[in-house]
């Protein structure tokens, strides 16, 4: 009996490793948190005009851009505003925040992660189509801006919505 016990905890432990394998570290998570507030913080400042940075990043080229249509005029691009680096280092954190293994990552956390990422993918996609139905024009382009971030946001405040709600039950086998 002990050796089929044995064995179960072997295929346990493999399945938990095969669970886990495309997470963080733990250590990675407050530096997630951080990254994705600064990143947030950042654009929430200089959107409101609170803050104002020159541009950073007029080293990167823009591969892509429009001129009202027309071909590009030999003058280029204009430089890319700061915001294209609040959304990087947003997402850089939010994904950190995310995908980083909780403390004590079993079964039933990698459950809560999965239910939280199929729930936001459905809100997603309703909300999605929603705005399809009913914004049109410019309009939809500054939606899709912020539906871009959709996503991960929802999955991080399902999955700790769940998470909380786990700690207030009693504990899980």
């Amino acid at each position: 009996m002990t050796s089929i016990h044995y064995h179960c905890s072997i295929i346990h432990s493999k399945l938990l490793l095969m669970m886990t394998r495309y997470l963080f570290p733990h250590r990675y998570k407050r530096l997630g948190w951080l990254l994705a507030l600064a990143g947030a913080s950042l654009w929430i400042l200089e959107q409101t005009n609170l803050l104002t940075l020159p541009p950073f990043m007029t080293w990167l080229p823009s591969l892509w851009y429009d001129t009202n249509g027309m071909l590009p005029s030999g003058s280029g691009p204009d430089p890319r505003n700061n915001y294209d680096a609040y959304a990087l280092i947003f997402i850089v954190g939010a994904l950190l925040a995310a995908c980083s293994r909780e403390q004590h990552e079993d079964e039933y956390i990698g459950q809560l992660r999965l239910e939280a990422l199929l729930k936001a993918l459905y809100i997603y996609c309703g909300l999605l189509m929603l705005a399809i139905l009913l914004v049109s024009g410019m309009d939809f382009l500054l939606v899709m801006q912020y539906a871009m971030f959709a996503p991960l946001l929802l999955f991080l405040l399902l999955f700790q919505l769940s998470l909380r709600r786990a700690q207030r039950t009693p504990a899980h086998d």
